[in-house]
């Protein structure tokens, strides 16, 4: 049975997927339904947000394929309950949530990118 540290992470990490899914969901939906002028327009005036949404998504998965490649190599080259085993579980961790804070600044990045852009009410008296 897995205690409620355990389950609590699993929902959390659950959690955590589901909205970075539905991010990209909406995210790709609106980028799709657009007119093909006016996506071509919009990618080229917002292309430092798309730069930085597509550099923020590879540095994601560069800091959690390196977490995970030392969480592996923890695995095998040390015994659980070892002096280290905190210490190793701290610098995961820490990996791990600047990784999913990486993922969601992309992620935070291409949904901006797809909104339509705000309408403007003209101002009365003018």
């Amino acid at each position: 049975m897995a205690d409620p540290g355990q389950i609590a992470t699993s929902i959390g990490f659950a959690a955590l997927f589901l909205v970075a899914t539905v991010l990209a969901i909406l995210a790709y939906w609106s980028v799709r339904s657009m007119d093909q002028v006016v996506l071509r327009a919009r990618m080229y005036m917002n292309r430092q947000r798309l730069f930085s949404g597509l550099l923020a998504g590879a540095l994601a998965m560069i800091i959690l394929t390196i977490v995970i490649l030392v969480s592996l190599a923890s695995t095998l080259l040390r015994p659980t309950g070892s002096p280290a085993d905190t210490t190793v579980q701290s610098v995961l961790l820490i990996g791990f949530v600047a990784s999913f804070l990486f993922l969601a600044w992309s992620f935070l990045n291409f949904y901006a990118l797809s909104r339509p852009p705000r309408e403007t009410t003209p101002e009365s008296g003018q």
